[in-house]
């Protein structure tokens, strides 16, 4: 694995962390995937293949952060929006305002979120204790 970017945080001089406290606190918010009406979902996820949230190598502790979102374009939520704007304007009559027209877009994308992709990303983190750093 190698980094694309990376930023480098110098930890505390008073840091006292260890993995079984990292592994403790990281598995209260594990990653849950997108539901319902949800646009992104973040959480803790296994950095190897096994199901520990953290793994140490030589005072170095690796470990990830998972964001799974959903994907719905905007242009396909506003073809969607037009549709039912021209058929509102065939049944009334009349134009749709600015507020009717927010409305239904939010409408649609209230329909169309729990039938959209899912894209998810994971982000690595390397706590180097020996130098006090944060990778």
């Amino acid at each position: 694995m190698w980094f694309k970017n990376i930023f480098v945080y110098r930890l505390p001089t008073d840091c006292t962390i260890t993995a079984a406290t990292l592994q403790e606190k990281l598995s209260l918010k594990p990653l849950q995937p997108c539901s319902g009406l949800d646009k992104q979902s973040k959480g803790w996820v296994p950095c190897r293949g096994d199901d520990r949230l953290v793994h140490v190598a030589n005072q170095q502790i690796l470990f990830a952060l998972g964001v799974e979102q959903k994907l719905l374009p905007t242009t396909i939520i506003n073809r969607f929006a037009k549709e039912r704007v021209a058929d509102i304007e065939a049944q009334q009559g009349y134009k749709v305002g600015r507020k009717e027209l927010k409305d239904i877009k939010q409408a649609v994308t209230d329909e169309l979120l729990p039938r959209a992709f899912t894209l998810q990303r994971i982000t690595y983190a390397w706590l180097d204790l020996v130098n006090g750093r944060l990778h």
